[in-house]
C-alpha cells in the first residue's frame, strides 16, 4: 500500500477515534426504548447492501434512517448507531474475505460522515429556520453523501493509484439516484408529522427500503446477466475469427 493510502488512513481512523470518544463521553438518551428500536432499524438496513457498480465497496439505506435520527435524538446516540451500522455492514456475509484494515476504515468513515452533518446541518437550520425537520434532513443529506463519498473516493485512488476526480465522478454516479430518492423520502417522512416519535418513522420507511433493496438487486443482477452475455459474445467472435484464420 502506498505511503499517502497509509498517512490518510491513519488520519481518518484518529479523527474517527476522537468523534467516537467525544460521542462517549458526552452521551445522553432520554429514553432508552426508542433509541434501542431505532438503532435495530439501521442495523437492520445495514443487512440490505448492495455492490457499487464498478467499485468493491458496497452501499445500504442505513443512511436513511440515520437522518431521521438526527431530527429526534442526541450527537451521541447517532454516532453510536452509525458506528454499529458500519460494522455490521462490514461483517454482514461479505463477498470476499475481509481485511482489519478495510473493516476500522468503514467504521471510521461513518462515524466522521454523520458527525459532520449532524453539526453542519443544526448549525444552519438553527440559524436560518429552527424547528424544520425537512430542511435539516435535507441539508444533513447532502453534507452527507458529500463527505462520504469524497472519503471514499480519495483511499480508493491513494490505493490504486488512480485520478481523485475520476473515482468520485464514479461513485458519486453510482450512489446519487438511490441517495436522492432516500433523502427526500426521509424529509417527507420527517415533516409529515412531527408528533411521531422518530423509530415509529423509522418503522413506517422501512417498507419503502427493502422494496428499493430488491430493485437494485435486480438490476445489478441484470447488468451483471448483459455483461456476462457480452463477454460470451466476445469470446464466440474470437473463437470464430481464429478458426477462419486457420
Amino acid at each position: 500500500m502506498p505511503t499517502a493510502a497509509k498517512t490518510f488512513i491513519a488520519i481518518v481512523l484518529t479523527a474517527g477515534a476522537a468523534i467516537l470518544f467525544h460521542a462517549a463521553s458526552t452521551w445522553s438518551t432520554t429514553n432508552l426504548a426508542p433509541f434501542a428500536a431505532f438503532l435495530a432499524l439501521t442495523l437492520i438496513a445495514s443487512t440490505l447492501k448492495t455492490r457499487i457498480p464498478g467499485m468493491t465497496g458496497t452501499m445500504s439505506p442505513n443512511f436513511a434512517f440515520l437522518l431521521i435520527g438526527m431530527v429526534s435524538f442526541s450527537f451521541s446516540e447517532v454516532v453510536a448507531a452509525s458506528f454499529a451500522a458500519a460494522l455490521l455492514q462490514c461483517v454482514w456475509r461479505p463477498k470476499q474475505r475481509l481485511q482489519l484494515v478495510q473493516v476500522l476504515f468503514s467504521a471510521a468513515t461513518l462515524p466522521i460522515s454523520c458527525a459532520a452533518s449532524f453539526w453542519s446541518a443544526h448549525a444552519i437550520v438553527s440559524y436560518l429556520s429552527p424547528n424544520s425537520p425537512v430542511g435539516l434532513v435535507i441539508l444533513a443529506g447532502c453534507f452527507y453523501l458529500s463527505i462520504n463519498t469524497v472519503l471514499v473516493s480519495i483511499v480508493i485512488g491513494l490505493v490504486q493509484g488512480q485520478s481523485f476526480q475520476q473515482v468520485w465522478q464514479n461513485c458519486f454516479d453510482a450512489v446519487f439516484p438511490s441517495f436522492l430518492v432516500g433523502i427526500l423520502l426521509t424529509g417527507l417522512l420527517a415533516g409529515s408529522v412531527t408528533e411521531i416519535a422518530a423509530w415509529r418513522k423509522s418503522l413506517l420507511l422501512l417498507p419503502a427500503v427493502v422494496l428499493g433493496h430488491l430493485y437494485l438487486m435486480s438490476r445489478h443482477r441484470s447488468t451483471a446477466d448483459a455483461n456476462y452475455g457480452m463477454e460470451e459474445l466476445r469470446e464466440e467472435e474470437l473463437v470464430g475469427s481464429t478458426s477462419g484464420r486457420k
